[in-house]
């Protein structure tokens, strides 16, 4: 079975006015992306704190009782073991690199935004602009998670791009008194 999906725009609007749509789409898609992963950034690093945080007093618990019954439980001190291990990989997998996943996040909503209002084909290899950044952060001898000391900078370096041809391709309007909202170059 066919569906029939309405074009995003009307034929006869200008390439500009639908380049402009596609870019505030997948603007919008890039940082509703970075928002729902920010917000999971931010749960995953709370429940962490309470994790470490029980574990802490497990531990300290575990320790007195061990003191008390003058037996090691293999079992208890294996749980705790575990779970001190979950919380350092968690440590280093999320919260370390938070602005990767968020990054990643974002390009994945600007990919989607872009696709969902129908990028032209040929400018869908320009979607990949961060892999070019990855490839030049890597040829420069810098860590690909810190590269410029925070990992959060990929953020800026992923939506960064998006917003700069939104700027370009919407320009701002006159002001009413007939003045341009900027001056002219020259």
């Amino acid at each position: 079975m066919t569906t029939l999906v309405a074009p995003a725009t009307s034929p006869n609007t200008s390439r500009r006015k639908r380049a402009a749509t596609t870019v505030d789409r997948a603007l919008r898609g890039g940082i509703l992306g970075a928002a729902v992963a920010g917000i999971a950034w931010l749960l995953a690093g709370a429940l962490s704190a309470t994790v470490f945080v029980v574990l802490v007093v497990v531990t300290i618990a575990a320790a007195a009782f061990t003191v008390m019954r003058e037996t090691a439980p293999l079992a208890l001190w294996s749980a705790i073991g575990i779970g001190w291990l979950v919380v350092m990989i968690e440590r280093w997998a999320v919260q370390s690199h938070g602005g990767l996943w968020v990054a990643a996040a974002a390009w994945l909503g600007i990919v989607l935004g872009a696709r969902r209002a129908g990028i032209a084909k040929w400018s869908l290899p320009l979607l990949a602009y961060p892999v070019a950044c990855g490839a030049i952060v890597l040829l420069s001898g810098q860590d690909l998670a810190t590269p410029w000391g925070s990992s959060w900078l990929w953020v800026a370096a992923v939506l960064g791009p998006v917003i700069g041809a939104r700027t370009l391709l919407n320009p701002r309007a006159p002001k009413p008194d007939g003045k341009p909202a900027r001056p002219p170059a020259g």
